[in-house]
């Protein structure tokens, strides 16, 4: 572990006291200071600062300030812990000094920059390729130990915009996870945003989004033991082999969904899509999902009028995970500050051009989307090739195959687990309105690209539809 010695100020100030409160003093030393977040900003909230050769020790509250008092007087130093130091397997002292009865010192620590950070942990060369890094830790999720062996891997595109076309070039990084726990992946460029995962053999973590803002970004990854899944039952659907079936989990999570007051949101739709695990927020805004796979999972918050929310959350099965999901109004972009290249950069980034290029399935851009103006998902749904309008008992409509064939969907690239075509408050069309519709790519049954191929239970392949929405396209 690296150390780091750090002390952004230090004063010692004498006590000036009258004779009899100088007899009832004893003869210790006080500091007064404050941790600062050098990465992320603000104070360190948490941390516990100690003071060497002796008992004494406080934790930072919510601004970073901290008090510790009745040192007895010598020559002693300081340590900063916190979970982000561990994280960036750092260790931070400040220099030996003096403490001296009757005195009080006031102190500032601080975990060393992004900068430094970067510095010290990546060799000049990676540096010359890319000026940005991603370090971290994984580890397991059951039993909070380093998970040497795995990898962290990175993966983004880069674009050269020309006259007629824009060109893309795939990149990779990748680390393998050290004894520690912890890993660093360097010659990142400093201005990318790019989703993040860690695995190990056949299982992972959820993608896990990040930006690279200013030039250091710290992820840690939990990833599941045998311990946290057990044999899952046979699932109606599923978007691999029809032979294939998802582990059940041992884990739990429960939540509240709020709006950015803090009032409680009814109604929102919260999934973890890849462990097909779907509910909907009660009147006093909460939730719980059980059965879940341990291990770092994606969360997806949907409610009607509201901005989508997709975070990462660490489960475990040895206790259940809670987690706040504020929601805040979703807000069209006028379309007066659209810029046509920003939307066809989005399309390249998701392989939505490529894809359409190819033509293997019916492809509503968002220019065709604004033409056409749909009140709703399914009134543009209508209109593809192999699809077909239904009715329940009830009168009201659905989307479902032309011959009576399943329909998957995949939202900003994932399977969108719900009930059947015929459920219409299951359906990304109760779900997202028409004016977060971005692209649309509707794919026939068995003429799906690779990663949008979905069967049903007896091993049928259904019809895909992929969504692309605007906050995904960036648009």
């Amino acid at each position: 572990m690296m150390r780091f010695l750090f002390a952004l100020a230090s004063i010692a100030l004498p006590q000036t006291l009258t004779a009899q409160q100088a007899a009832a003093q004893q003869p210790y030393s006080h500091i007064i200071g404050a941790a600062v977040d050098s990465i992320r900003g603000g104070g360190l909230r948490g941390a516990i600062v100690s003071v060497s050769g002796t008992t004494r020790s406080a934790t930072t509250d919510s601004s970073g300030r901290f008090r510790i008092d009745s040192i007895a007087p010598g020559r002693r130093h300081l340590e900063l812990m916190h979970p982000l130091l561990d994280t960036l397997g750092i260790f931070v002292t400040t220099p030996q000094r003096d403490f001296k009865a009757a005195d009080t010192t006031l102190l500032v620590l601080g975990v060393p920059s992004a900068a430094t950070i970067v510095a010290t942990k990546c060799s000049a060369a990676d540096q010359t390729v890319g000026s940005a890094a991603l370090v971290g830790i994984v580890l397991g999720a059951e039993t909070d130990s380093p998970v040497p062996g795995a990898t962290v891997s990175v993966e983004w595109m880069d674009y050269q915009v020309g006259k007629k076309s824009i060109a893309r070039t795939p990149q990779r990084r990748t680390a393998a996870v050290r004894d520690d726990g912890t890993y660093r992946v360097c010659g990142l460029p400093d201005d990318l945003s790019t989703g993040v995962i860690a695995f190990r053999g056949a299982d992972s973590t959820a993608v896990v989004g990040v930006s690279f803002v200013p030039k250091l970004a710290v992820l840690s990854f939990r990833l599941p033991s045998d311990a946290s899944t057990q044999p899952a039952a046979a699932s109606s659907d599923t978007a691999a082999a029809p032979t294939s079936r998802r582990p059940r989990g041992r884990a739990a999570l429960t939540g509240r969904v709020v709006d950015a007051t803090g009032a409680p949101l009814s109604g929102a739709r919260v999934a973890l899509e890849a462990d097909e695990a779907v509910t909907v927020s009660n009147e006093a805004g909460e939730f719980t999902l059980n059965g879940l796979r341990g291990g770092t999972r994606g969360l997806s918050v949907r409610r009607l009028g509201f901005e989508a929310v997709d975070m990462p959350v660490d489960l475990s099965s040895k206790a259940p995970q809670s987690v706040t999901v504020r929601m805040t109004r979703f807000v069209p972009v006028l379309e007066a500050v659209r810029v046509t290249a920003l939307r066809d950069f989005g399309l390249q980034r998701v392989g939505f051009t490529e894809r359409r290029n190819m033509g293997m399935g019916k492809y509503f851009s968002p220019a065709e989307i604004e033409r056409r103006n749909p009140l709703r998902l399914n009134y543009l749904l209508e209109t593809a090739p192999g699809l077909r309008t239904g009715t329940t008992a009830g009168g009201h409509r659905y989307i479902t195959g032309r011959f009576g064939d399943c329909v998957k969907y995949f939202v900003d690239g994932v399977r969108w687990f719900g009930g059947s075509d015929s459920d219409i408050t299951s359906t990304p069309d109760y779900w997202i309105p028409a004016a977060e519709l971005g692209a649309v790519e509707v794919y026939s049954a068995g003429l799906a690209p690779g990663e949008f191929f979905a069967s049903s239970r007896d091993g049928r392949p259904c019809t895909a539809v992929v969504i692309w929405t605007k906050f995904k396209l960036r648009i």
